[in-house]
């Protein structure tokens, strides 16, 4: 039997670089400029070949779930699919946190892993597992790759992971595979036929609309504007979709997170009209206002169930921005009642407990970051109890400029996801928000930001706690203290270690000036801030409510 790593293409390459040519080149052709990843050997260094072959800039990162991070974010930066290469068995199976992320996220990228052949199969055990199985599990489908149709099979990978709902693509290389099905077509059934006369019929009858803008909403960014600015009409924003309408307009009213600081808007509304929006971004409190609620998709969410006797309309989201236009007028919202909303939410979130002598309240780390950093200042933000400050309190200007895992709300997001902004976009100052369990878990990509020479900024909410977990935690029967509680680590000198310029600091001033420092720096910063957990309970009771307090997750 013919070994897969010696077998010979039709084109005359060994078979193995034929399909690496053919990945490399279906994502060139989508517009990739980056592969990111943890190879081993043989065919996943062909694909690294290839990829320096057709003008991909390989990116060697330090964790698979880390690249597959990176990828899923310059897919969202760039509005093409992103990609990874790891190995076979471990690296595989180390990606599935990163692919949950994307396919939660609705981000593309492309995951190219080698594989035991199956025509090796019977004999050789060793890093085996069925990647097939273990691909479709969390991402949109997982493909076998070979040299028989290598260019259509490479091809529709790349557009399938692209094809509305976008997400995550898993292809197993296996060269030497014989006999697999074609591939199926792309894409999904046409959008039905607009009937927005519901739509219609509940906006000329309202007097106090909300909208509610949620990832769909994302390519029709002028659109909306057009329909919203101006209008009076408030404004909320999923995490994923901040600054389509810009924080700076009345009608922006901050965040719907289906927690309790939309709440006073929202009992106040006669309509609720959503566009766009995605459930998994939505915390599973109850829904419990007497607004009627229409939610708009271009295709089916489910939606409709997260919001007690909503109605879910699928149509493309242009004609249904055009019905809200055309209703823009005749309600009897106060001046400016969104921006109101949300300077509110701002003033109670800022008087929070403050800190005790020595640490920073979290609140005041990102009202001194914002302030020193440029308006275009792309942040990413890990999971954690920090990110119910850094979220509401973060104003932006325009979509993607603040960045989280929402759907998985995964930690260990905001260092990788920084990387790669700071990659996609060089030249513009990117800072990465995280706590130290959320570092610890993305810690070797320090060194990956140094050998790079990306000038990232991240910011480290040191408390030595899962934070938001601790709030969360019973007194009796959940592990007390050994539950939640680390040792105390310097992460500056962790970061000094790997080559990056570092500094620990205990109050605003100090922050300040280690702000003045990075952002001039060619490499990354690691400002380690003590901060002051105290305050985290009075934050989650405002954001999330006591539901929130008993065990409702990020």
């Amino acid at each position: 039997m013919t070994s897969s790593l010696i077998a010979t293409s039709s084109q005359g390459k060994p078979a193995s670089q034929y399909c690496a040519s053919a990945i490399a080149g279906a994502l060139a052709a989508a517009g990739t400029r980056l592969l990111f990843g943890v190879p081993g050997g043989g065919p996943n260094l062909d694909v690294v070949g290839a990829a320096a072959d057709s003008g991909l800039r390989f990116v060697l990162a330090h964790g698979e779930a880390a690249a597959v991070i990176m990828a899923a974010t310059c897919a969202d930066l760039d509005r093409r699919p992103g990609a990874v290469v790891v190995t076979r068995g471990p690296g595989l199976a180390s990606a599935v946190n990163g692919i949950a992320h994307a396919a939660l996220d609705r981000l593309p990228v492309v995951v190219i892993a080698d594989t035991v052949s199956a025509q090796e199969g019977d004999r050789i055990s060793h890093q085996r597992l069925d990647q097939a199985a273990l691909g479709r599990s969390v991402a949109k489908a997982a493909i076998t790759l070979s040299a028989d149709d290598a260019e259509r099979t490479a091809g529709h990978a790349v557009a399938l992971a692209a094809a509305p709902p976008a997400g995550p693509v898993v292809v197993n290389m296996d060269a030497a595979a014989r006999g697999l099905p074609p591939p199926e077509q792309d894409g999904r059934p046409p959008v039905p036929r607009p009937d927005l006369a519901p739509l219609a019929a509940a906006l000329s009858s309202s007097r106090r609309p909300v909208v509610l803008l949620g990832p769909g909403a994302l390519p029709h960014v002028g659109a909306v504007r057009a329909a919203i600015v101006g209008s009076g009409i408030p404004v909320l924003h999923s995490y994923r979709v901040r600054g389509i309408v810009p924080d700076s307009s009345a009608e922006a009213a901050g965040l719907f997170t289906g927690g309790t600081m939309e709440s006073p808007l929202l009992a106040a509304a006669d309509l609720v009209v959503g566009l766009g929006l995605d459930p998994v971004e939505l915390i599973p409190a109850a829904w419990s206002y007497a607004a009627p609620a229409i939610l708009v998709a271009e295709a089916p969410t489910g939606s409709a169930a997260y919001f007690t006797g909503g109605i879910e309309l699928v149509a493309p989201l242009p004609a249904a921005i055009g019905v809200l236009a055309a209703h823009r007028d005749g309600h009897d919202w106060p001046a400016a009642a969104g921006q109101r909303a949300k300077a509110e939410v701002t003033r109670r979130l800022q008087r929070a407990a403050a800190a005790a002598p020595g640490s920073l309240a979290p609140q005041d780390v990102v009202t001194t970051v914002r302030a020193h950093t440029p308006p275009e200042t792309i942040a990413c933000v890990d999971a954690g109890a920090h990110m119910l400050v850094a979220m509401p309190l973060w104003p932006v200007e325009e979509p993607r400029r603040l960045l989280i895992s929402s759907g998985l709300a995964t930690m260990g997001f905001a260092l990788p996801a920084a990387i790669a902004a700071a990659l996609c976009r060089p030249g513009e100052p990117v800072v990465a928000f995280t706590g130290d369990g959320g570092l610890g878990m993305a810690l070797m990509e320090i060194e990956t930001a140094v050998r790079c020479r990306l000038r990232v900024v991240v910011v480290v909410f040191n408390d030595a706690t899962l934070s938001l977990i601790k709030i969360k935690q019973r007194g009796e029967g959940q592990g007390g203290a050994g539950a939640v509680d680390y040792g105390p680590t310097s992460f500056a000198a962790v970061a000094t270690a790997m080559g990056a310029a570092a500094a620990s600091v205990t109050d605003t001033a100090a922050l300040a000036a280690e702000l003045a420092g990075a952002l001039g720096r060619d490499g990354p910063t690691v400002i380690d801030v003590r901060v002051d957990p105290a305050g985290y309970p009075a934050v989650m009771e405002l954001t999330r409510g006591a539901a929130g307090r008993n065990g409702i997750p990020p």
